[in-house]
């Protein structure tokens, strides 16, 4: 997958301090689960679309799978 459907397939909003609840859109379901992956949000929240030598994440795809990989994760999907 590039970026651009990640970022369809994956969606995150504020769930509590430091935590996120993160969106998923798999074989044509959503699946939902709680992440306090604030690395991953905050790389994907940057505006500066250049590498970030601060982050974990240095590019936006990186941090959209670490989200979607850890929610296939806690839903038991494969």
């Amino acid at each position: 997958m590039n970026t651009t459907q990640l970022q369809k397939r994956v969606s995150f909003s504020f769930a509590g301090y430091g935590h996120q609840r993160v969106v998923i859109t798999f074989r044509g379901k959503q699946y939902s689960c709680t992440s306090t992956n604030t690395s991953a949000t905050d790389r994907i929240s940057d505006d500066n679309d250049g590498i970030n030598h601060d982050s974990y994440y240095k590019t936006k795809k990186q941090a959209f799978m670490s989200l979607f990989n850890e929610c296939k994760q806690k839903n038991n999907l494969r």
